[in-house]
């Protein structure tokens, strides 16, 4: 009877520990994600807060499906160009690539950041080069494109939807917002997804004014 009892105080007391644990794995993941969204969020923003949205600038969004969901890639011409040398100059344009790559241990997705310096219509274009590790153990990134008119869209080419002035010379068509959505997961096997969303407000060009 004494064992039986024991059994039974043993079994409760373990429930309760692994319930603690399972909470205390869970939050510390939370936490976790919450510090590379944040950093990854923060970037992204301030990227396309500096687009270029002038002659020579451009914006080509392409929605690419993955093993978890999509894996869209971002590349805009923009004047937040990082600088890691002391004989690079601070001040200039950059073409900037947010894309991704799957972590073959895992199966999610690593999030890059590529900063090519350049001169608006001129070039190069950007490699296959990694670029810098923006974050991890995402199961997915999302953006979509919202026009003038409201409408929103999943993929954006500013060549293509440019216009040609009265004098000739031809402008990117550029969204009036972007939104974001940065899905985190422990594994590529897991259903349990941490979400974080944002919209960004792209600068109007010089002289436009708001719909």
């Amino acid at each position: 009877m004494a064992i039986f009892i024991f059994a039974i105080v043993i079994s409760s007391v373990y429930g309760a520990y692994r319930s603690t644990f399972r909470v205390t794995d869970s939050t510390e993941s939370v936490v976790e994600f919450s510090n590379m969204a944040r950093i990854a969020l923060e970037r992204i923003t301030g990227d396309l807060e500096s687009v270029h949205l002038g002659n020579g600038g451009s914006l080509q969004g392409e929605r690419n499906e993955g093993a978890t969901g999509r894996s869209d890639r971002l590349t805009f011409t923009s004047a937040a160009h990082l600088v890691f040398s002391r004989t690079e100059r601070a001040a200039g344009y950059a073409m900037i690539r947010y894309a991704t790559e799957v972590d073959e241990e895992s199966g999610l997705l690593q999030l890059y950041r590529i900063d090519v310096p350049v001169r608006p219509g001129v070039g190069p274009e950007i490699d296959e080069e990694k670029g810098f590790l923006l974050c991890d153990s995402l199961a997915e990134i999302q953006y979509s494109y919202v026009d003038t008119e409201g409408n929103e869209h999943e993929e954006w080419d500013s060549g293509e939807r440019g216009m040609v002035e009265e004098d000739g010379t031809r402008t990117g068509n550029f969204p009036v917002m972007i939104r974001l959505t940065l899905r985190f997961a422990k594994s590529a096997d897991t259903e349990e997804n941490t979400v974080f969303t944002t919209a960004v407000a792209l600068p109007l060009p010089h002289g436009a004014e708001t719909p």
